[in-house]
């Protein structure tokens, strides 16, 4: 049961399902919870965003 609910929770992870939600129906009773047990899954998009930028300045120059 216990890797049918990881599974589950890796998999609305991957289609982009809000931290808060996912807490919520996994029953964590903090946020931080849910990041400590599945954190590593999670992407951080304005950083990867601000990567790409700082790159692209580097390579174009604009």
């Amino acid at each position: 049961m216990h890797a049918l609910r990881h599974a589950c929770a890796s998999l609305w992870i991957e289609n982009g399902m809000n931290a808060k939600r996912i807490q919520k129906l996994m029953g964590h009773s903090t946020i931080q919870m849910t990041f400590d047990v599945y954190g590593h899954l999670f992407t951080d998009g304005d950083a990867d965003q601000c990567a790409a930028e700082d790159i692209q300045l580097k390579l174009l120059g604009k």
